[in-house]
């Protein structure tokens, strides 16, 4: 049977509110098993998790704010991340001539290569999904794409 560990949903009388329950421990799982997949994809090019999420979000040309946006935190928290990844020769960082205030981001030709060999190890052999038919991942895709859908609407509805 299935295991989270030590912390498991509780679970609901009502058997609708049940079911959802286990659908949302089941989905928790998963995302565990893809973050540490992801780590390990990460350390095996000596980067950390968050280095690793910098270059996978960077476009070519990026304000900070906006990779630091698309992680969920404050520029200020990733600039000691962008420092190791700028010493490492994986990207550049420069003033937007604009506004000296905003902090360019450059993927160097060596990030561009590194960002592709992390997404092409991600994606090749992702837990879990080697053992589903191509219909069952475009079903899945559908099935999670309707639930980010609902949840983006609810969002800008409540926004």
């Amino acid at each position: 049977m299935f295991s989270m560990g030590v912390c498991r949903i509780p679970k609901p009388k009502d058997p609708v509110a049940a079911a959802r329950a286990e659908v949302v421990e089941l989905l928790f799982s998963y995302v565990e098993r893809l973050r540490s997949h992801f780590e390990s994809v990460a350390v095996a090019h000596d980067l950390t998790a968050m280095q690793a999420k910098v270059l996978m979000f960077l476009g070519d040309d990026e304000p900070m704010r906006c990779v630091a946006d698309n992680l969920g935190c404050d520029p200020s928290n990733i600039t000691g991340v962008v420092d190791r990844l700028q010493d490492r020769g994986l990207l550049t960082r420069s003033e937007d001539p604009q506004d000296r205030r905003v902090k360019i981001l450059h993927a160097t030709p060596a990030g561009k290569r590194l960002r592709e060999t992390i997404g092409m190890e991600l994606f090749r052999d992702v837990p879990g999904m080697s053992t589903l038919s191509p219909s069952r991942v475009a079903e899945l895709r559908s099935l999670l794409s309707s639930l980010c859908a609902d949840s983006a609407e609810k969002q800008s509805i409540g926004g």
